[in-house]
């Protein structure tokens, strides 16, 4: 249940009422990171004091803390004090990312432009090396390595006849 801000300085010291007004809009915008990381850690400190002194009463209301026999009230002011300090906590955790995702946005857009301008630029100033030779006609023949024979195919066997018959007229006179 949310505190008014009437309720919290009936509730809390001044001090503390004033830690916890500044975890409130619009005062929670207008402090610095670094300035609401130091409230964070203000709240948190006074949230964890809280909670430890209502596990130090818990244990003493079982007889193993040094303060047997406390009042119940005790109690349930400190649960309240814990509450309006997990709030605080809460709103000031929810500025705290706001601001981070508004960074990473921000970052992004600037990223975005700077990518952008260098594709826009590069376009006008292409600079790609020259592809070379390309393919027109299709591949290139490769030389064979097997030896030209000399004459046509069918000239073959008149050939061969010629010398065969050259060959028996030049013995037949010796």
């Amino acid at each position: 249940m949310a505190v008014t801000r009437s309720d919290l300085r009936h509730v809390l010291s001044k001090e503390d009422a004033d830690l916890v007004e500044q975890a409130r809009h619009p005062g929670l915008s207008e402090l610095t990171s670094e300035e609401l990381r130091q409230l964070s850690t203000r709240l948190r400190e006074r949230r964890d004091r809280s909670t430890r002194l209502i596990n130090n009463h818990r244990r003493s209301t079982k007889g193993r803390g040094s303060q047997a026999g406390s009042v119940e009230k005790y109690e349930a002011n400190q649960r309240r004090y814990a509450a309006i300090y997990a709030e605080a906590i809460s709103r000031t955790n929810k500025e705290r990312s706001r601001r981070t995702a508004r960074a990473r946005r921000e970052e992004l857009v600037t990223n975005s432009r700077r990518a952008l301008a260098r594709k826009q630029d590069g376009a006008k100033t292409a600079n790609r090396p020259e592809s070379g030779a390309t393919a027109s006609a299709g591949m290139k023949a490769k030389a064979s390595t097997r030896t030209r024979k000399v004459g046509a195919p069918s000239e073959k066997g008149r050939v061969s006849q010629a010398t065969k018959v050259a060959q028996a007229k030049k013995d037949s006179k010796a």
